[in-house]
């Protein structure tokens, strides 16, 4: 299903992502004797996007060029806004019913013209094998694709514009077996803080979908622009631009796995903020609507092609250097039936009782359930430190830890 431009790369990213493996009941993975179920492998696509019917859209010539090196992709943007600037200039002179040949001409530069960008921000995703693994499971495995879910992308960013999701945090939801379902979460600003204090970053969202026709439905891209948005006004535009969206989905004749990573366009986002772009009525449609028309090949249309705002992001896999290789997980938060308490972290640190406590300690999800119990300016900041460095722990620390252990 690759390019054959990307055979090669492809071969290097899949010795990377063996462990991918899940075992699952859905049907079309293939089962063996009685009660044994098969593995299905999770298959990565990166490099080129594959979009149904084969048509294949233009994205970066050079994967080792900078992205800055690729093009202005604000260019036609402060275009379209001067041809903006001048109708409105004419229209203060000459009043609205005055309608010359510049202003038609004008009003057709300023409509948006859908075009496919060419540069990728983030030049590769790579996630964590065994977060990849434990959201892969749950919702492939558990839920058998019945409840669509998502999670949030914790990591890093290196200087070549390569992110790394170590972790993945899963909030509140509500989804059902048609598509995810966001809601409130009174613990969003604790795990961002607990992140931070770990030196971990927002890098994205990942959601899974059930089989469709498109890659990101226009309701996917719309939720990517509020959540990339959002971290605009909270951290600036060069923080946010390296935004990943990942998608978990099933192919629905070979049964396998497909784990994809792409970016949303600075267009799509341009017309996000400007409240241009709209998600359609209903889920999993693979367009998006526009509340003014824009230009598709040079046509009017106010229905737009999901594939003109993506950019296919390279994804691998990685150890993450906190958590990566553990011998056991703390129960992933806000799953349903899935309870934290003292007896698991106790569990945890059995698990690792021949490390030092600050090892020991080196569970995410772990640490969101402690950070609610410990005091957040006296014991959180210094716990993250010594958890970080690998430092001792304090004996005050280890007493606190201790006992929150033994409590049921």
């Amino acid at each position: 299903m690759f390019a054959v431009a990307m055979a090669a790369a492809a071969a290097s990213l899949l010795e990377g992502v063996q462990g991918l493996g899940v075992t699952s009941t859905v049907p079309g993975w293939g089962h063996g004797r009685a009660g044994e179920v098969r593995q299905g492998m999770m298959r990565l696509r990166g490099g080129v996007m594959w979009v149904g019917g084969g048509r294949q859209f233009n994205r970066t010539a050079d994967p080792d060029a900078l992205p800055e090196a690729a093009e202005d992709t604000f260019h036609p943007l402060r275009e379209r806004l001067d041809s903006e600037r001048r109708i409105k200039e004419i229209v203060r002179k000459t009043g609205k019913n005055m309608r010359t040949n510049e202003v038609i001409t004008l009003e057709e530069k300023s409509k948006y013209m859908i075009r496919a960008q060419n540069m990728l921000r983030t030049k590769s995703l790579s996630v964590d094998l065994t977060a990849a693994q434990n959201f892969q499971r749950y919702v492939v495995g558990d839920l058998a694709f019945k409840q669509q879910r998502f999670g949030v992308m914790y990591g890093r960013i290196d200087d070549e514009h390569n992110a790394f999701c170590d972790v993945i945090y899963e909030p509140p939801q509500d989804g059902d077996e048609e598509c995810y379902k966001m809601i409130e979460d009174p613990d969003e600003g604790l795990v961002d803080r607990v992140a931070t204090l770990l030196g971990m970053r927002k890098i994205g969202w990942v959601f899974t979908s059930r089989p469709r026709k498109c890659i990101l439905s226009g309701g996917d891209v719309k939720m990517s622009c509020e959540m990339q948005e959002k971290l605009e006004e909270q951290s600036g535009y060069d923080f946010a631009r390296s935004w990943v969206s990942a998608v978990i989905t099933r192919n629905d004749t070979t049964g396998s796995i497909v784990f994809e990573a792409y970016q949303i366009s600075d267009l799509a986002m341009d017309m996000h903020r400007r409240g241009v772009l709209k998600a359609p009525a209903g889920h999993n449609k693979g367009y998006a609507r526009t509340s003014d028309p824009v230009l598709v090949e040079h046509k009017d249309t106010q229905k737009v092609d999901t594939d003109f705002f993506l950019n296919t992001v390279p994804i691998k896999t990685h150890a993450a250097p906190l958590f990566g290789g553990r011998q056991g997980e703390f129960p992933i938060e806000n799953r349903p039936s899935v309870v934290q308490n003292g007896f698991e972290v106790k569990h945890i640190l059995k698990c690792h009782e021949d490390l030092p406590m600050s090892l020991r300690l080196r569970d995410f999800h772990m640490l969101i359930y402690l950070a609610k119990i410990l005091d957040p300016v006296n014991d959180l900041p210094s716990l993250c430190k010594a958890i970080v460095s690998g430092s001792e722990l304090s004996e005050g620390h280890k007493a606190i830890i201790e006992t929150i252990s033994q409590q049921s």
